[in-house]
């Protein structure tokens, strides 16, 4: 037995409630080590010296290097003590608590030895947001989504609708009142939510410059037409998400340009980092994007900016009902700034939901008090991995995503955005060589995979596009795809994400066989993917009430089946 591969950590990842009265432990092991059993030994705090009681534990999740023992404990009273108890391969039981290991309970040190989950306030237990929880999300990049039927200033668009040298400074005319418009179709897509990038005034196509954080860009409409977009929305029981930058403003916000103006006699000069006494873009005096001089970053360490930005999420929650936010670059900005953001945003709506753009392990900023979910690109980085680089075989790709599943508590698991490409990466489908069978597969394993499923404007009729510009083409709502058989089945997967089932139910992940599977279980219902991207046919056992590319107990390559068992089957 490999004690130094042996964690456990009180009021971490490693343990957290899950309710008034339930906590979930997780003790992490070496993969496959000699290890004959293992056991929670616990209680309420006050009567484990009293009593102790026993629970075994089973492995749930492996990833490359370690199994993650988990159970659950829930003795109708909050606040546990507890320990574990570890038989080796040599029947040899240890003792493992907080102070190490040892081959004698002491169960009268019990105090100061062993792990505990403390009294579980309720803002401080992890749970999934109800009305958010499941929806399959839509991305929308306003400007390229659709054009309203009745667009009255059409003299700024510049661009041809339907080209393939899309540019981020020229035009093809989507404003809200389009995406109004096409709300019946979301809605019979099977979305729950919408996530549109930003709609406030900028001189971009993109609006990650922002020159007013309080305006809708013209180009898009005004105040009224997004009022009127979330109303209309709302009616169709879909959710609103608007993308805030808090992290840059525009060089052309006046905020900024009162600095460039006044230099450090600017009451803004602090609101900023500038090195020296005005901003020059050309010796690029001051942070920055990503070095690009036209986004200069904001000091969200400053008390006057803290309140400033606040008051921008405050105002659209207040004045046109969004439900939600997903905040860019945020994995940058303080957080000091996102606790004050949430408590501000939850006393104007109480089940506001925060998204974060992380790029990677994001743990930090997520639980009840920061970010409620972040843009999960570990679930991207897994499938490029499996799919587009075959680099991982079905046993790699399964542990990768078991291991970013050991990340976070299974609250915030249950609300990650999940997504397989956006607006700042190329089109998947682009990345998988224009391969149908592939994006499916891929498609299949977001609807199974716990958290909300994201898919990018287009991906249903399998747009293309490199890096950005070329992946914020404007929508073809022309596109023969719409009647194809592919599309069909991306209907289909969508159609089953909305059972009970896929949205709230527990996950296993495995390799089988050389089949990548994802398992979920809810209320006695289990609904198994199989997926194989082995390069040949794989036999597979059970009946399938789904499946792409399969026949007579058969997957082929580069297809999936999908079986259930339990209440419904």
């Amino acid at each position: 037995m490999e004690k130094s591969a042996i964690l456990h950590q009180s009021d971490s990842k490693f343990s957290f409630p899950v309710s008034a009265t339930k906590a979930v432990v997780r003790l992490r092991t070496k993969r496959n080590d000699d290890i004959k059993s293992v056991t929670v030994i616990w209680n309420t705090s006050h009567k484990f010296w009293k009593k102790q009681l026993r629970l075994p534990l089973e492995v749930k999740f492996s990833d490359e290097l370690f199994d993650w023992y988990v159970g659950e404990l829930d003795n109708g009273a909050p606040g546990y003590s507890y320990l574990f108890e570890i038989v080796d391969g040599n029947g040899t039981p240890w003792y493992y608590n907080e102070s190490g290991f040892d081959t004698v309970l002491r169960v009268e040190h019990a105090f100061e030895d062993n792990f505990t989950v403390v009294f579980p306030n309720e803002r401080d237990i992890v749970t999934p947001n109800k009305q958010f929880e499941g929806r399959v999300f839509y991305q929308i990049f306003p400007e390229r989504f659709a054009r309203s039927s009745d667009k009255s200033d059409t003299s700024y668009i510049n661009m041809d609708w339907n080209t393939d040298e899309p540019n981020n400074l020229r035009f093809a005319g989507g404003d809200l009142g389009g995406i109004r418009e096409k709300l019946p179709y979301i809605k019979e897509l099977g979305i729950g939510a919408v996530y549109m990038t930003p709609i406030h005034q900028s001189v971009s196509a993109h609006k990650y410059d922002i020159d007013d954080y309080f305006s809708v860009d013209k180009m898009f409409g005004n105040i009224d037409d997004l009022k009127a977009l979330v109303k209309a929305a709302h009616e169709l029981d879909i959710k609103i998400v608007m993308d805030l930058v808090f992290n840059h403003s525009s060089y052309y916000n006046p905020l900024f340009q009162d600095v460039v103006k006044h230099g450090c006699k600017s009451k803004y000069y602090d609101w900023y980092f500038v090195y020296g006494d005005k901003p020059n873009k050309t010796k690029l005096n001051y942070n920055t994007f990503a070095d690009v001089w036209m986004m200069p970053k904001l000091n969200t360490n400053n008390p006057e900016v803290q309140d400033y930005l606040c008051s921008v999420g405050e105002y659209y929650l207040r004045e046109c009902d969004v439900d939600g936010y997903r905040l860019d670059v945020a994995f940058d900005v303080s957080h000091d700034f996102w606790r004050q953001f949430k408590r501000r945003c939850r006393a104007v709506k109480e089940d506001v939901f925060v998204i974060g753009e992380d790029w990677q392990n994001s743990e930090s900023f997520l639980g009840n008090d920061q970010w409620d979910s972040v843009m999960n690109y570990a679930f991207k980085y897994a499938c490029d991995r499996f799919f587009v680089e075959n680099r991982y075989n079905a046993k790699q790709f399964c542990d990768y995503l078991n291991g970013a599943l050991m990340r976070y508590k299974d609250g915030t698991n249950r609300m990650m955005l999940n997504l397989v490409d956006s607006h700042d990466t190329p089109r998947f489908f682009e990345q998988v060589g224009h391969n149908k069978s592939l994006e499916l597969l891929t498609m299949a394993l977001l609807m199974f995979y716990p958290g909300n499923p994201m898919i990018y404007y287009g991906d249903e009729i399998f747009m293309d596009g490199k890096m950005d510009p070329y992946n914020r083409k404007a929508m073809r709502w022309d596109s023969k795809e719409f009647f194809g058989f592919e599309h069909r089945v991306l209907r289909d997967l969508i159609a089953m994400r909305q059972r009970d089932v896929l949205k709230r139910g527990d996950v296993r992940i495995y390799e089988k066989e050389g089949l990548a599977c994802i398992e979920r279980s809810f209320e006695g219902t289990t609904l198994t993917l199989a997926v194989n991207h082995s390069g040949k046919d794989i036999r597979f056992d059970g009946k399938a009430v789904y499946c792409y590319n399969a026949d007579d107990g058969t997957v082929h390559n580069d297809g999936f089946v999908v079986r259930e068992s339990g209440a419904k089957a």
